[in-house]
């Protein structure tokens, strides 16, 4: 029988001080995930506390390497007042002729916001991009897909993609021209076991 997966949220504005933090939500949920030979999301619906109401979104990528991002300005430069939207998107199986139960949907194509600077500095001093979230999970015969869009008050200037094949190890890289500047997005690879290891197993 699988343990299950316990995700606990801890969501705060913060104050002036620590006693004057203000909680919007603070909860433990139990996940619990069956091991199958493909790929799925589960559709985990929203939890409602007074202030706040949040929503679950589980994966679960069989036979995934771990990929590392990394987003830096090669050419031109980003311009000011221009809010970016920084997203990844993982490709696989996704229950290719297997009949999915209700309760789970395709991992295709499900975005995962690495970061949204909100009006926020995009670059840094270096010409580097501070990704909120620069790590993602991909089935190592899937693929990667890195996607930016830029946008001044509500009228999208750019939004462009770029696809990566994914790797057990070792790296990738390749360039995203947005017209006011240009992008280099490396891709660092690494397996990720499929077999637990304990502690009493290690050799020191």
């Amino acid at each position: 029988m699988p343990e299950p997966v316990i995700i606990e949220v801890e969501l705060k504005v913060k104050g002036t001080t620590e006693s004057e933090d203000k909680y919007l939500s603070f909860l433990a949920v139990p996940f619990l995930c069956n091991d199958t030979g493909y790929s799925w999301l589960l559709k985990s619906g929203s939890y409602t506390s007074k202030l706040s109401t949040l929503e679950f979104r589980l994966g679960y990528v069989v036979s995934s390497a771990e990929a590392t991002i990394f987003v830096r300005v090669i050419r031109g430069s980003w311009p000011d007042g221009f809010r970016g939207q920084f997203a990844a998107f993982t490709t696989g199986f996704h229950c290719k002729g297997m009949a999915c139960e209700d309760s789970v949907a395709s991992i295709d194509h499900e975005r995962i916001v690495l970061l949204d600077s909100r009006g926020e500095r995009v670059v840094t001093g270096d010409g580097k991009i501070e990704l909120s979230r620069c790590v993602v999970s991909v089935e190592n015969k899937g693929g990667l897909k890195v996607s930016v869009k830029a946008w001044k008050h509500d009228n999208i200037i750019v939004e462009t993609e770029m696809v990566f094949t994914a790797l057990e190890a070792g790296l990738s890289d390749g360039t995203l021209d947005i017209g006011f500047c240009k992008l280099q997005v490396n891709v660092s690879w690494s397996l990720i076991s499929q077999h637990p290891v304990f502690a009493n197993d290690l050799i020191l």
